[in-house]
């Protein structure tokens, strides 16, 4: 099988880049469609839209709330289409990202991405993740090119409080636990090809930079400084987390995740990497992994606050229904489950998850 590695064209990370963006964006075109949310444009859009202004840029701005569904997207076009672009510029969390990216490929526009944190690796892929109106996980979307530029502003995301930060460490985390489990299962990474020896050797860079400064980096989070160790973790959320996951491949973590959008509680309010927390773990479940290396990554998990348990989690391990409908979801045509080195069953997902909780509670009560 042939291996296939991609990446964006240009990665740009250091404090005030933004006040420093306007000639990256320049290189791609001086019409921009600014994407953000309500909340980001209260933050810093608006200022951030006169400040390309000023710079000689014609700039447009929408503002979007909601799922990144079929439907919002179509929407969000017909609108971008008629301001006339030429680069896309995504200003904001993961949904306005994959949003971005699926309107500029529709549109063939330039695609800028500017994270207002460091909560996932969505900002350097091809991938968008589309979900149904109602919250449920619909499909991968696939584009494609990557982005064409990727701007991380390490002042911006410091200010951002350090759950986000958590979330993102858990997420990048994940990365190298799957891209391992797809490297035995000589499986194929999300662009259904083989993986290469250098994502795989980039996610687990990542998860060596992640637990050895991932702490600190939460420290100083809290303290609003950028140092060293911050703009580590940064770089293997953003940018390691990102290039490992797209091309070494997603396993059982990220389907689980998407599992959990069949039912509705307490995880709705978690984040994408709180999820992805949890369901790592019942990953290394799945694959027997030996306890001490369960427990390493349970510990680091609840250091950062992030939920290690069903009842974290909104879910009831006796609740044979609930548990079935997770593992149900989780195993819809086209996720990444069948990237595991071994088959999985219904029944065996949900032990998984009971193995866990028995796990936790035996070790942490």
């Amino acid at each position: 099988m042939e291996k296939l590695f991609i990446s964006p064209s240009k990665y740009v990370q250091g404090e005030q880049v933004l006040q420093q963006s306007a000639d990256y964006l320049k290189g791609l075109g001086n019409t921009l469609l600014l994407l953000t949310d309500s909340f980001v444009w209260d933050m810093m859009g608006s200022n951030y839209e006169e400040y390309l202004k000023r710079a000689g840029l014609s700039v447009a701005s929408v503002i979007f709330s909601g799922e990144v569904s079929p439907e919002a997207i179509q929407e969000v076009t017909e609108t971008s289409e008629a301001k006339g672009a030429e680069v896309l510029v995504a200003l904001g969390g993961g949904k306005i990202i994959d949003l971005g990216k699926a309107i500029a490929a529709k549109q063939q526009l330039k695609l800028a991405i500017l994270p207002t944190t460091a909560s996932t690796d969505a900002p350097t892929s091809s991938v968008s993740v589309i979900y149904e109106a109602d919250g449920r996980f619909r499909n991968y979307e696939f584009y494609q090119k990557n982005p064409d530029l990727i701007l991380v502003d390490t002042a911006v995301i410091v200010n951002a409080p350090a759950r986000l930060l958590a979330a993102g460490i858990a997420d990048g985390l994940s990365t190298a636990i799957e891209a391992r489990a797809v490297w035995k299962k000589q499986g194929q990474n999300i662009l259904g090809k083989a993986p290469t020896l250098t994502s795989l050797a980039i996610a687990e860079k990542c998860e060596e930079i992640l637990f050895s400064y991932g702490l600190q980096a939460i420290e100083d989070n809290r303290n609003k400084t950028v140092t060293p160790a911050f703009d580590a973790v940064v770089e293997a959320n953003t940018l390691m987390s990102g290039l490992g996951f797209e091309s070494g491949g997603l396993a059982a973590a990220h389907a689980l995740h998407n599992g959990f959008s069949a039912i509705h509680g307490k995880a709705d309010q978690l984040m994408h990497g709180e999820k992805v927390a949890f369901t790592t773990l019942v990953q290394l479940v799945l694959e027997e992994q030996p306890e001490a290396v369960l427990k390493r990554h349970v510990d680091f998990y609840r250091k950062l606050e992030l939920p290690t348990t069903c009842e974290e989690m909104g879910l009831d391990p006796k609740d044979e229904q609930q548990l079935l409908a997770i593992a149900r979801q989780s195993m819809v045509k086209g996720d990444s489950l069948q990237q595991m080195p071994m088959v999985l069953t219904e029944q065996a997902i949900i032990e998984g998850i009971r193995k866990l909780e028995s796990f936790i509670s035996a070790n942490y009560s």
